[in-house]
């Protein structure tokens, strides 16, 4: 019963977060703003609600490192998506398709994760959260910087979108917190696997849904540096939601409560970041290669899922 009220909560927060995202993109297309912004802060920022409210009440839950696991988990399964939509829209060729200016944004994400890295080795980890915060206005300064947007008033008839859109995300808030609520109580069912694991597998993908979602929406329109932008800024956003949770924990850092298993999906998530950025700079003419790539870091992303169960 457990698991099917989950995936209900699961569900919705998907329909809602969808909805989300589609005032979210008529609301932006009013003042005729670029790809990056769009899918990089507007978009991303949307569908990480999720992983922010999911992560925030989970600490609050005394569970912290279902929490980090959460993030952790998310954050390598968004990059794994990539590599499947990557063989899926094989015709399209979205590794090649995608700009070279997302290099930037792999860069934030590898130098997040060495960050993380160091504060789970009690390395700097006093600053870990203000250096998070630090590469979050980073790139928001670098979406800002490269976006070309134009100011255009909002006509009457548009307000009914923004008040839907301020609805859907106070719905999407509760279904968050009960849905982190019920993967908490099925995490004490299970105590085989430690709750980071659960978080890593269980939250991180149901939470990473509506980032697949939107982003398939956005590839089928032939939007791909949008659809990158999506996911890389939904990434980014989950390290800078990372930073505020550890604000809520007294007494310690929320980095001290990744185990072996939040560090497998760490290393993971840094190698096929890595290789995603590799691909986006070849501009090859060979497909395979990319196909390559991609089948690469599905493996390592199923290597690291096998690696829980051992």
């Amino acid at each position: 019963m457990d698991g099917i009220f989950f995936l209900l909560l699961a569900f919705c927060t998907i329909y809602m977060s969808i909805k989300l995202s589609y005032y979210g993109d008529v609301l932006s297309k009013q003042s005729k703003v670029g790809a990056a912004f769009v899918g990089g802060l507007l978009i991303a920022s949307i569908t990480s609600l999720p992983e922010f409210v999911t992560s925030v009440s989970a600490v609050v839950l005394d569970n912290a490192s279902l929490s980090f696991g959460d993030i952790v988990g998310s954050n390598m399964f968004n990059i794994f998506v990539l590599a499947v939509y990557n063989i899926y829209f094989f015709k399209s060729n979205l590794f090649r398709n995608t700009s070279n200016k997302y290099i930037f944004e792999c860069l934030i994400l590898v130098s997040d994760y060495i960050f993380i890295i160091l504060g789970c080795h009690n390395i700097i980890v006093n600053i870990v959260s203000l250096l998070l915060f630090f590469a979050y206005l980073v790139y928001m300064y670098s979406v800002f910087k490269n976006d070309k947007k134009e100011e255009e008033e909002i006509k009457e008839k548009q307000k009914f979108i923004l008040l839907k859109f301020i609805l859907t995300g106070i719905v999407m808030v509760v279904l968050s917190v009960l849905l982190t609520y019920q993967a908490d109580k099925i995490a004490h069912m299970y105590p085989k696997f430690s709750s980071s694991s659960i978080g890593a597998i269980l939250l991180g993908i149901t939470t990473s849904l509506p980032e697949v979602v939107t982003t398939f929406a956005l590839l089928k329109l032939n939007n791909y540096n949008m659809a990158i932008s999506n996911m890389l800024g939904s990434n980014i956003f989950n390290f800078l939601v990372l930073a505020i949770s550890d604000l809520f924990i007294k007494d310690n850092y929320i980095y001290s409560y990744a185990d072996k298993y939040s560090m497998f999906y760490i290393f993971g998530g840094i190698f096929i970041t890595i290789l995603f950025a590799i691909s986006i700079l070849l501009k090859s003419e060979k497909k395979f290669i990319y196909i390559f790539i991609s089948i690469i870091m599905i493996i390592i992303y199923f290597s690291v899922w096998y690696l829980q169960f051992i």
